[in-house]
């Protein structure tokens, strides 16, 4: 009884969730930014921090964040690093909401089958790692498109640089041309920083505390000692493109080196069997049946 009231309630829940996201599609009202644009020289450029509501009760009560019982500076900073996908708040009801849903589908389809404590430890084991590797893809996923934008997008600032642009003025040139992607939100955000007053040393160190990659700790550490020291940021700039590059192509041979390794398993588990299988299966069939002579 208790399992039929827990499905029926998270059923509910789900259809209205997929109403509400279906309106808020049909009348655009889902995606909120902060600020919604900045205007540079006549033209937008709109701003990183944006946040989507998956769950709109939790919009009522983002206050109550600060009051949440346990630490979330760890989950906030995943987050930030996923590109804010959720909330702290939707995130949080997404892990329940999985604890929920998987044990109370274990139990109904395994129970029969299996010990009813077996199942309801492992569900609950699969329902806590689940919104967890749904966060790290997230990441995994950000990352990659900045580690594989980021030397072309070094390369356009060197070029506007090196043609007599100010640093700030080639990340709002580059932003503003280019395709919208991570690295250019990103760039649009420490552009932002510092028409609000920030100074630029400190939107590129907030740039790698939000990123959090060793490259682009490695191209703001470099920004941040030309700028000190003095040094021309075309040059710096150049040195910084031509380094990425270098361990973008290191980690691609580290990664074709990994893969016959990688293939060893499927190959053994898989595909090795189907060929004894389809080679020695006759060979077997006939031995059993009599029909082999051996000739001496």
């Amino acid at each position: 009884m208790v399992l039929i009231i827990i499905t029926a309630l998270f059923l509910s829940a789900s259809i209205y969730l997929v109403l509400y996201q279906f309106r808020a599609q049909l009348f655009g009202a889902q995606e909120t930014h902060l600020p919604a644009q900045m205007f540079v020289e006549d033209e937008p450029i709109t701003a990183l921090a944006r946040t989507k509501t998956w769950l709109p009760l939790t919009a009522r009560f983002k206050d109550w964040e600060r009051r949440i019982p346990f630490p979330t500076a760890g989950l906030k900073r995943k987050l930030i690093r996923a590109g804010s996908p959720v909330g702290v708040l939707e995130f949080i009801a997404f892990k329940v909401l999985s604890l929920v849903f998987i044990p109370v589908v274990s139990l109904t389809l395994l129970s029969s089958n299996f010990p009813a404590n077996i199942v309801l430890a492992g569900s609950l084991i699969i329902g806590f790692i689940i919104p967890e590797f749904w966060l790290n893809g997230k990441i995994k996923k950000r990352q990659h498109s900045i580690r594989k934008d980021l030397p072309n997008i070094i390369d356009l600032l060197n070029l506007c640089v090196s043609a007599g642009m100010d640093f700030m003025l080639a990340v709002n040139r580059v932003v503003r041309d280019l395709k919208p992607c991570e690295l250019t939100h990103e760039l649009a955000e420490v552009y932002r920083e510092t028409q609000m007053g920030e100074t630029r040393r400190a939107a590129l160190k907030n740039f790698g505390w939000r990123v959090d990659m060793p490259e682009v700790h490695s191209f703001v550490r470099t920004l941040v000692q030309a700028d000190r020291m003095g040094t021309p940021m075309s040059e710096a700039l150049n040195l910084q493109a031509e380094e990425i590059r270098v361990k973008r192509f290191q980690t691609g041979e580290s990664m074709a080196l990994k893969a016959p390794i990688k293939l060893l398993f499927p190959l053994f588990a898989f595909i090795l069997p189907v060929v004894m299988i389809i080679v020695g299966g006759p060979i077997i069939l006939q031995f059993v049946r009599g029909g082999i002579q051996f000739g001496f």
